[in-house]
């Protein structure tokens, strides 16, 4: 087995709550991988599964310990020492369970990969996970956070400072003595907490599609909701083709999103996890939604003037063959919520009750919400009240005030964002980058949430940034990139 790291195999007890704290913390400890390798990954031999064992709460000298999932998937030619370690989104997001989509990036040939479970993710133990959000239980979030707090879970610590600690700990733990972080959404936020809280040992980092904590995200929302709209609208309409072929793409939209809240659509669809045919009530809200959600994709992007063209014509199923990749040469990995691990509620509101909305104002992001178009009004007013509402209810307090400044770091970073992503502007990205004087930003035409590896272009800016983060990638392929190749009717 490669680079065993030094550490004697244990048997874990796979507990969903705190253990009481131990000697020699952190520490590593290999184990089994939790789920099934796809082809080409041999467990044992290019990967290995472990868990971090940390303090739950580093402030408590008498803290439980946790466990945090991890895996390595060593390169195929080791040619660099320093790794790349991901840090997932939400917050809540499942690193490890997205081996999968990791397998074909070139620039990971001759570099190992960390995926990381962070606190109250994933594989990591306890997880935050909301079974009762999933399953739409009445009055969910105070019931996820009675269990979760029955459980002896100390929701107060699960936090981008507690998470950026545990990053900068499992460098060492594994002995790497450099590494390069890549994070995306959420992750770019603990990225940036890692800069500044735990620089050393950071060779390099990649911020894609940027969450800063100096955004004041729920006050903008409703703003940034009306902007995405919008230049969804306006890129169509200024392609001759697209604009020719949806004329009145976005008054029809809207008058779709009106019929539909006025009077819910009922119709035969398919799920996008199981492929089977299921019956499906669509509102005028959940269209708004379930669009939004697409914005987040770069493939999937070119053909929602299509599908919104579609449901104007009644033709729902549309939106369920976008979602499921069924419209697209590439297959579109759908943004849904699976069950169990994927997604942690919990440590989502954790984080984000503590760090932002603690730092803002209901009033100020209700006003800010603009009243037009009103088919969006609603949605995004109905969207802030509920965080707001969540929060309430999930009871941590505000987070120290430097959760809610700008990080300036001489860190080399590279500072990506999508032109049409729908939750983290491009105005964050350019504010990160303003206060990181060795940073590189790229804004990515027709790029959702996520672009590092959208296309060849950018991979090539991301490759040549990991050879040498001092230097500026030559990104004269972003020129050649242009506006989407819109779907046009048959």
């Amino acid at each position: 087995m490669r680079r065993l790291l030094g550490v004697v195999f244990v048997l874990l007890c796979l507990v969903a709550t705190p253990v009481l704290a131990q000697d020699s913390v952190p520490r590593v400890e290999p184990t089994a991988c939790w789920m099934e390798m796809p082809e080409g990954v041999v467990e044992g031999e290019n990967a290995e599964c472990g868990y971090l064992i940390v303090p739950e709460d580093r402030t408590s000298a008498d803290s439980p310990t946790i466990q945090l999932a991890y895996l390595v998937l060593y390169a195929v030619d080791a040619a660099n020492p320093d790794p790349i370690i991901y840090l997932s989104g939400g917050p809540g997001g499942n690193a490890v369970a997205e081996l999968d989509g990791w397998l074909e990036i070139p620039y990971l040939q001759d570099r190992d990969l960390i995926l990381f479970d962070q606190r109250g993710t994933g594989y990591s133990l306890p997880t935050l996970n909301c079974p009762e959000s999933e399953a739409g239980e009445e009055d969910a979030t105070q019931a996820c956070h009675d269990r979760l707090v029955s459980e002896g879970v100390n929701l107060q610590a699960y936090n981008s400072a507690e998470n950026a600690a545990d990053v900068a700990d499992l460098r060492v733990a594994l002995g790497y003595d450099e590494w390069n972080l890549y994070g995306i959404s959420y992750g770019t936020r603990l990225a940036l907490t890692v800069m500044r809280d735990h620089p050393e040992g950071v060779r390099s980092v990649v911020i894609d599609s940027v969450y800063p904590p100096e955004v004041n995200s729920w006050e903008q929302y409703g703003q940034n909701t009306a902007d995405v709209f919008s230049r969804l609208f306006a890129a169509c309409a200024a392609d001759p083709d697209c604009g020719a072929a949806y004329p009145d793409l976005e008054q029809s939209f809207y008058a779709t999103v009106a019929d539909l809240n006025a009077q819910p659509a009922e119709y035969v669809g398919v799920d996008a996890e199981t492929g089977e045919e299921v019956d499906q009530t669509l509102s005028g809200d959940d269209l708004i939604n379930r669009v939004f959600q697409l914005l987040y994709s770069s493939e999937s992007i070119p053909f929602l003037p299509w599908v919104m063209s579609e449901l104007a014509a009644g033709n729902y199923v549309a939106l369920n063959d976008l979602e499921s990749g069924a419209t697209q040469e590439q297959g579109f990995r759908a943004l849904r919520q699976d069950e169990d691990v994927s997604d942690s509620e919990g440590m989502n509101l954790s984080v984000e009750c503590q760090e932002e909305v603690a730092f803002l104002n209901e009033d100020t992001a209700l006003a800010n919400v603009p009243t037009q178009p009103a088919e969006l009004t609603e949605n995004s007013i109905g969207a802030i009240q509920g965080t707001f509402s969540d929060c309430q209810i999930w009871g941590v307090q505000a987070g120290d005030a430097i959760e809610a400044q700008p990080v300036t770091s001489d860190i080399p970073t590279l500072v990506a964002a999508g032109e049409f992503d729908p939750i983290t502007p491009a105005k964050w990205a350019q504010s990160a980058a303003s206060h990181l004087p060795n940073s590189y930003f790229f804004l990515f035409p027709g790029g959702g949430h996520g672009v590092i590896d959208m296309n060849q272009c950018s991979q090539d800016i991301m490759q040549a940034f990991l050879d040498d983060p001092t230097q500026e990638p030559d990104s004269s392929c972003i020129a050649e990139m242009g506006a989407p190749l819109w779907a046009l009717p048959q």
